[in-house]
């Protein structure tokens, strides 16, 4: 099997460059560095990718590496040049390092320099031990948490390759479902015509009247596709495993490297763990109803995060030294403290380099405009951690006026009940929007009562997932370790909110649950797929402090019934392997459930009611030739026939299921077996160019009520005017004969 997949590491690879290295050098030009360079490159390379789908047609003719190219240089510029005018007005001789003048250094670099005493200790913390580099070392040297936060993402990328080989099982496999037609015909829609923007992308739907759709994973797959000549259904898995991951970890590892500025090595590698085991995201979305788009958006969403709380002043720009400490001083992982660390903690120093507010602003209206170009559903997700921002800060504005009197407390409820009334009028206009009222309005089928839905978001699962009992428990427990600390509150108050709205989306048809979860469909598994931003840390806090239980209980044993002391990191080491073990015996295959979730969605087998078996494949590749080039093929979305495409190289007259179909379609759909006595239909076949029809007896959904949409397009095998030529276990494909209209 592992071999099979050599033919997908090209386009995989060139993915990942394109997620990643167009928003790494505009980053360096903002001035970011280290590890928040690349964190946030994700995000920035969405800005990038879609400013290079604007370019075309009308300064590059066609989509390529020229109008991305075009972009990226255009970006840099930008970025550069405002760097140096803020710089200049600022009198800043280090632009992109705030805070690096006389008064800026941290603790841990004044001592480096000799400037200060390292005598600043506490009580029953370890000696002194610099891990940092000071302002004297090179730059290219990364900090000792930088190689523990590339591990972590390391970790996750090799998970998420691991579900993903043992998952789709074959790089050319097809996602078995219905919208993945459209997805596919759309990324060879964007390869033929050249134009990457959303108004070609929705008319790829085949639709009488199309909108505007999301196109940047569509540009993105055809791009790789074509460069590496490959099939794009090898180009959409490729894609899908570099979002998973590479665009995710990064993404994620980041933003919990603001969060647990201090976090152990054991913390970070559970973190890692925790990105690629975790079901809901990006499993889920890389196989239910196949969300491409929308995982691409979501997978950059834990650092448009952290630029968020960063312009609302709930997360500092450099991480400061308390932020992961609780109320009693200590770390909210355990971490042991050194005495440069303790008094760094003491003084709410920064640990870490810094970004400007050009950095935070730049990069967040890049990624904003990248996320919309790939799903709007993400902004709206980053909407909740904007809303509960702003409850926060009503808070501290409340408490800190009403310690100035009572006059400056009416003041700033008057304020406050202004400003809460622009946003619920906002709130009110969205429903004048006919378009977003059309996804708010479209309500999937409750499944579950909201107690059972409550059950499920604690164990991390869905109705398609299984519960992740240690994981759940770890989260759990991460939850209670951060009680304790006031600046990360934010994080518990997202994910309480978070298991909210996934109990309204599976269990409640209220008008409630339309306001708040109607942004994704008012779909679960949509909803379900936002829980990791928050679980992650939580469970991978949790993981450390029961390692740290189970190692104090084994460093007594060790002492007091064998005899021997163990030093504290040998204990670690036992408990850390006792609890993968135990995990592992008691629950299996938690890690690798995200191959199962995806195996699902991409079994390929002769009546399994999915889209295209293997040998109706093969009879995809031989229609190749079997009709004249133009011609186009048509059949019922349901028996597969829009998946044609992709192997035989002819458009396909239905490329996806739809309400509003062309008068031809809607015509042929259900006169087609008359096509050789009716006029009407023989020349719509022939304004179609239909050469070739399917037939399967094995559809996709088969008591699905659209199936009678399609009627004249299934049990042909009576209608005159047809030639077999092509023969499969359930497919039949016919040459469609010459009619006279």
């Amino acid at each position: 099997m592992i071999q099979t997949w050599g033919v997908a590491l090209a386009p995989a690879f060139v993915a990942a460059v394109l997620l990643v290295v167009p928003g790494l050098i505009v980053n360096l030009a903002l001035g970011a560095r280290g590890f928040d360079a690349l964190g946030l490159a994700p995000l920035t390379s969405l800005g990038v990718l879609a400013t290079g789908t604007l370019l075309v047609p009308g300064v590059v003719s066609r989509w390529s590496l020229a109008p991305v190219l075009f972009s990226l240089a255009l970006v840099t510029l930008v970025a550069a040049l405002g760097r140096i005018v803020i710089a200049w007005r600022t009198g800043d001789l280090v632009p992109g390092q705030p805070g690096r003048g006389s008064r800026g250094w941290t603790l841990r670099e004044l001592t480096l320099r000799g400037m200060t005493s390292p005598g600043l200790t506490s009580r029953g913390l370890s000696s002194p031990s610099v891990t940092s580099p000071g302002p004297s070392s090179r730059w290219w040297m990364p900090r000792r948490r930088t190689w523990w936060w590339l591990a972590s993402v390391a970790l996750a990328a090799g998970l998420v390759a691991v579900n993903f080989v043992l998952g789709v099982r074959g790089p050319g496999r097809p996602s078995q479902t219905i919208d993945a037609g459209f997805h596919y015909n759309a990324v060879l829609a964007v390869i033929q015509s050249g134009f990457p923007d959303g108004g070609h992308v929705g008319a790829a739907s085949g639709a009488a009247a199309t909108a505007w759709y999301p196109p940047l994973w569509h540009g993105l797959t055809a791009l790789v596709s074509s460069l590496t000549s490959v099939n794009v259904v090898i180009g959409a898995n490729a894609v899908g495993w570099a979002i998973g991951g590479v665009v995710w970890p990064l993404s994620m590892v980041w933003l919990c490297s603001r969060i647990l500025p201090h976090a152990r090595l054991l913390t970070t590698l559970a973190l890692g763990m925790c990105c690629g085991a975790i079901t809901l995201f990006p499993y889920i979305m890389l196989s239910f109803g196949v969300l491409w788009p929308n995982v691409l958006s979501l997978a950059t969403l834990p650092a448009a995060i952290a630029l968020t709380f960063m312009v609302l002043h709930l997360m500092p720009r450099s991480p400061n030294a308390s932020d992961d400490i609780n109320s009693s001083g200590l770390a909210a992982d355990g971490a042991t403290l050194d005495e440069i660390e303790a008094a760094e903690v003491q003084r709410g120093l920064a640990v870490g380099p810094g970004l400007s507010w050009w950095t935070v602003l730049s990069a967040g209206f890049l990624g904003c405009v990248g996320m919309f170009f790939a799903h709007p559903g993400a902004l709206f997700a980053l909407g909740i951690w904007a809303v509960i921002g702003a409850g926060m800060l009503s808070s501290r504005f409340v408490l800190a006026s009403r310690a100035k009197g009572p006059r400056e407390l009416r003041h700033a409820l008057l304020w406050l009940l202004l400003g809460w009334s622009v946003g619920l009028g906002l709130w009110a206009a969205m429903s004048l929007v006919p378009g977003l009222n059309a996804v708010r309005d479209f309500n999937w089928p409750e499944l579950m009562t909201v107690n059972q839905a409550m059950g499920q978001a604690l164990t991390l699962s869905t109705v398609i997932t299984r519960a992740h009992w240690v994981l759940g428990a770890a989260t759990l427990w991460g939850f209670i370790r951060l009680l304790g600390v006031p600046r990360l509150r934010w994080l518990l108050v997202s994910h309480v909110f978070l298991i909210f709205l996934y109990m309204l989306a599976a269990g409640s048809p209220t008008w409630l649950a339309r306001e708040l979860t109607g942004f994704w469909f008012n779909d679960a598994q949509r909803v379900a797929s936002l829980i990791p931003t928050t679980a992650v840390p939580l469970a991978a806090l949790g993981i450390t402090s029961a390692a740290d239980v189970l190692a104090g209980f084994v460093g007594r044993f060790s002492l007091d019934v064998v005899g021997r002391p163990l030093s504290s990191r040998r204990a670690l080491g036992i408990a850390t392997a006792g609890m993968l073990l135990a995990a592992a015996v008691i629950y299996p295959n938690q890690i690798g459930q995200g191959a199962a979730v995806l195996q699902d969605r991409y079994r390929n087998q002769n009546f399994s009611h999915h889209m295209v078996s293997a040998d109706e494949q093969a009879l995809y590749e031989k229609l190749a030739t079997q009709i004249p080039a133009g011609e186009s093929v048509i059949g019922s979305p349901f028996t597969g026939a829009q998946f044609s495409s992709i192997w035989s190289g002819h458009p396909v007259a239905i490329p996806h299921t739809g309400s509003n179909p062309t008068p031809d379609i809607r015509l042929v759909s259900l006169r087609f077996k008359s096509f050789t006595t009716d006029p009407a239909v023989c020349a719509a076949l022939k304004r179609l160019r239909v050469g070739a029809v399917v037939d399967d007896s094995d559809r996709f959904q088969a008591d699905d009520a659209r199936q009678s949409s399609y009627s004249g397009l299934v049990d042909l095998q009576a209608a005159p005017g047809l030639t077999p030529i092509g023969h499969g276990a359930s497919v039949v494909i016919y040459r469609v004969g010459d009619c006279r209209s």
